[in-house]
């Protein structure tokens, strides 16, 4: 087992690192990479590092660090920013090249359910290209199910793409579910247990 491994929370700090992971999935020539991202142009530093803080000001957002060097993160964010939604989270995950297919997504995704379940949190989604068959095939055997899809609903590099929703229910419904809470009003120790867990699972993984 690694200590060089860490699943930690994200900082401002990591903006340029995890800017740099993005990038390629909005702007690489190779289509099977870049139509995984609906966006045109990729964003400037300062708005990447606004998204971060306006992100993990409410919801978790992690990141996998070997040897000072980040390999991937998982955050979640507002389904429908409406009342009546708030027991829903969208995740979104996105892995450099050399932490893809090693178990790092799944490590990412089962310490971010953790946390969004402490908040509160009964059902996630995640919004995939259809053609990223690698992404849809991780989310399910992580438990995730199809519930829809959107018909040529994006247009990107001279074609059509079509997007499917994944859902999983991540606990029982209460009758009368009390309102969620804001990521940093967790205790900070229930985090860093969920944090330590995470980071000893993903030390046993093989990277060679």
């Amino acid at each position: 087992m690694s200590k060089d491994f860490k699943i930690r929370l994200v900082t401002i700090d990591d903006a340029e690192a995890l800017l740099a992971i993005y990038t390629p999935f909005v702007i690489s020539e190779e289509r099977s990479i870049s139509d995984v991202s609906f966006e045109y142009e990729a964003p400037s530093l300062e708005e990447f590092a606004k998204r971060i803080q306006n992100i993990s000001a409410e919801y978790p957002y992690l990141v996998c660090e070997y040897k000072g060097n980040l390999l991937g993160y998982a955050y979640a964010h507002p389904y429908i920013p409406r009342a009546a939604y708030q027991w829903g989270a969208e995740v979104t995950i996105y892995l450099a090249p050399e932490g893809q297919g090693k178990g790092i997504g799944r490590v990412l995704y089962a310490a971010l359910e953790e946390l969004l379940k402490m908040q509160g949190i009964i059902n996630t989604y995640a919004c995939v290209t259809a053609s990223n068959l690698h992404s849809v095939k991780m989310h399910e055997a992580l438990g995730y199910r199809i519930v829809g899809s959107f018909k040529q609903c994006g247009f990107k590099h001279g074609h059509w793409l079509d997007m499917v929703w994944l859902e999983k229910v991540l606990c029982e419904r209460p009758q009368q579910p009390p309102l969620i809470k804001k990521y940093p009003e967790l205790e900070d120790t229930l985090v860093e247990k969920v944090l330590a867990k995470a980071s000893m699972e993903v030390a046993t993984l093989n990277l060679a």
